[in-house]
């Protein structure tokens, strides 16, 4: 018999970055793929599932009904949100679903929320599964257990809706070896892949995790049922998706979504040799500070444009709060070390701690100075803090800062670093204080974070605001470029047709 098809959704994340505490450099934003839907199809289309997979920032809301509609049977419908806007947009789906389908269909939720806030997520209507937790597999036994008309509580990994009761299944064992996935499911979005890579970069993920215990970052939540911090791809894993990539789709840059991507030395620089022998590139390496070891450094010129890591403060006492162990002198040295070799850095900052103080802010602008003047061509992007639930620090917020987690899943949308953030999650900011944290936050990324001249509004921010000229002291001999320094080769092979075709479909 003909299995029924299996739809996963990923919801547009944000209708756009805040203009009014945003700006970088990039005229042309590229998307990063739904690779959290497209690993899972890969896995239910192993095990003979069909599979629609639909990227809602590539489609009208409209149309990604349409296509749904258009299928003859459907066994379940998936949605993947991380905390943030997401959840709305994939709320206002779920609705409409839920109007065509009643609950014929079931709506199975998952991705970052669902896993680390699965008690209050579950209690929405709208919400009749939850996968939590690495779910590769967890989905390809509840399509068996759904298809088979199977009780879901032999189904590890799992919340799910028994009349008025809530079940919750045991966590799924961790996946001892990532190298039996599938490649991600690339051929759903073909039509979208091209050499200029627009909209969609060609992103690779050659491992999974961080052992790094940064105090407020939400991974000691989505790390169910894990036993190894890290996991990497094998290399003959990572150069087989590299190849096939670039077989069907002409990708010879590539972006990596990893966390720590030279954590494993030999790894990376076996990775990083062989790429190179194909003539590969790899446009950013990003990972934590200290994994940044000689042998990896010395395999860069010539073969990514820029380092990132992220500092997070330039004030040693919030620097320990964080968790963070790093010296900044030691940063200042590397970064002088890839500026001689041509490359740049890119860096990432938080403000808006409860226990923050002009002292602590002032320096995370001097070291970002520093940076600057050690290498011109550095770029420093600042977000003010959100505490998600799943940090250790965001357990500091709830017990001594004020700190009350909303009922209900909607709520949750408006905690976007990029777009809403809602005062009642940062309970000790008043509206005086987020008006000085928005203007704050515009003026160091304009600042910072882009090249040319200074924008003029930077100048009114600077001059109008006696409490920012306090704060960020003298501008005038910070180090500016007038262009990238570095150059972009996509956005040479970016015709004209293209970016007609998306300008008016792709929502960042």
């Amino acid at each position: 018999m003909k299995n029924k098809h299996i739809v996963l959704i990923y919801p547009r994340p944000t209708q756009g970055y805040a203009k009014e505490r945003r700006r970088d450099t990039h005229q042309v934003k590229r998307l990063y793929p739904a690779l959290s839907i497209m690993v899972l199809a890969a896995t239910l289309e192993s095990a003979g599932f069909p599979v629609l997979l639909l990227d809602h920032r590539l489609n009208t809301t409209d149309e990604l009904l349409k296509k749904i509609s258009d299928l003859d049977e459907i066994l379940f419908i998936g949605i993947s949100t991380m905390t943030g806007s997401q959840i709305m947009d994939g709320l206002d789906i779920a609705n409409r679903l839920r109007s065509k389908y009643d609950k014929d269909v079931p709506l199975v939720w998952g991705g970052v929320h669902p896993t680390i806030f699965p008690e209050k997520t579950i209690l929405h209507p709208l919400v009749d599964i939850i996968v939590y937790g690495e779910a590769d597999y967890t989905v390809v036994e509840l399509a068996k257990a759904i298809a088979g008309n199977k009780p879901l509580d032999s189904v590890h990994g799992l919340y799910f809706k028994n009349n008025d009761k809530i079940v919750k299944t045991p966590a799924h064992a961790q996946l001892d070896s990532l190298n039996v996935l599938p490649m991600p499911a690339w051929h759903h979005f073909a039509e979208h892949l091209n050499p200029a890579q627009y909209p969609i970069l060609a992103t690779l993920t050659t491992s999974r995790g961080c052992p790094f215990n940064c105090t407020y970052c939400y991974k000691g939540g989505i790390d169910i049922g894990v036993a190894k911090p890290w996991r990497p791809f094998n290399v003959e894993r990572v150069v087989e998706e590299a190849d096939y990539l670039n077989r069907n789709f002409g990708f010879d840059v590539f972006e990596m979504s990893d966390e720590n991507f030279i954590l494993d030395v030999d790894r990376a620089v076996e990775i990083i040799r062989i790429f190179k022998s194909k003539g590969y590139k790899i446009s950013a390496i990003r990972s934590n500070f200290n994994t940044y070891h000689d042998r990896v450094i010395k395999e860069l010129p010539g073969f990514c444009d820029y380092v990132a890591y992220s500092p997070e403060t330039g004030s040693p006492k919030i620097q320990a709060i964080l968790n963070k162990r790093a010296s900044y002198e030691k940063m200042k040295l590397l970064n002088k070390r890839l500026y001689d070799m041509g490359i740049a850095t890119v860096h990432t900052f938080i403000l808006g701690f409860p226990f923050e103080t002009d002292e602590d802010i002032r320096a995370t602008v001097n070291l970002c100075k520093d940076f600057k003047n050690i290498n011109p061509a550095s770029r420093m992007a600042i977000y003010q803090y959100m505490p998600y639930p799943g940090a250790p620090l965001t357990d500091i917020m709830i017990s001594k800062y004020g700190l009350v987690f909303p009922d209900r899943f909607e709520e949750w949308s408006k905690t976007d670093m990029y777009g809403d953030l809602d005062l009642k999650f940062r309970p000790w900011i008043d509206e005086k204080k987020i008006e000085l944290l928005n203007r704050l936050q515009l003026f160091f990324n304009i600042t910072f974070n882009t090249y040319g001249g200074l924008d003029p509004e930077a100048y009114e921010i600077y001059n109008s605001d006696p409490k920012i000229r306090e704060l960020v002291g003298d501008i005038s001999s910070i180090p500016r470029i007038t262009k990238s320094p570095f150059h972009y080769v996509l956005n040479d092979r970016l015709k004209s047709d293209l970016l007609e075709r998306y300008t008016e479909r792709v929502f960042i």
